[in-house]
């Protein structure tokens, strides 16, 4: 016969605390390791990020005729559409139509968009190839809308104003 001993207690097992220590960390490293993928996705400067091609070939700054026909494209309705990221960034999309009266067709278009403080010196600005990378021509008399995003923008900075321009100029073959 077995003697009474009353209730025993059960002994958690060496190994479970550890374990849990390991697995917190785990998750933590992990989470830090996203947040700071995430941040710097967020912040990454866009405008020395992007190798988009320039117009080959154009009419550009410099050239007598550049200024005359730069004259003809008409950039209307120029608004920025601000966009606060975590970490304290800003992207800036810059919409616009551009109209082509040149009395040519262009095959080639390329804008520089900018964000200006009030001093007019740029806050970020990036170049773009328009034509032919959205559509192939623009005849003369047409009109496209464009698009220009300006990302990782310090939110504190000095934004006064918004810059259109065009840079180079390509006409398509008579």
């Amino acid at each position: 016969m077995m003697a009474y001993r009353g209730p025993t207690l059960i002994a958690e097992p060496d190994l479970r605390w550890p374990i849990l220590i390991l697995a917190a960390a785990i998750t933590a490293l992990l989470a830090i390791s996203a947040a700071g993928l995430y941040y710097l996705a967020a912040t990454s400067s866009d405008v020395s990020s992007y190798t988009e091609p320039r117009l080959e070939g154009a009419l550009q700054a410099g050239q007598p005729e550049f200024e005359e026909f730069r004259r003809h494209i008409v950039i209307d309705q120029l608004v920025g559409t601000e966009k606060v990221h975590p970490f304290d960034t800003v992207a800036v999309a810059m919409t616009a139509t551009v109209r082509n009266n040149t009395g040519r067709s262009i095959s080639g278009l390329e804008l520089r968009g900018a964000i200006l403080d009030r001093n007019n010196s740029s806050v970020r600005e990036r170049t773009v190839v328009v034509i032919p990378q959205r559509q192939t021509i623009l005849e003369s008399g047409e009109a496209i809308n464009t698009r220009i995003l300006l990302d990782g923008i310090d939110k504190d900075s000095d934004r006064a104003g918004l810059m259109l321009e065009v840079t180079a100029i390509r006409f398509a073959e008579s």
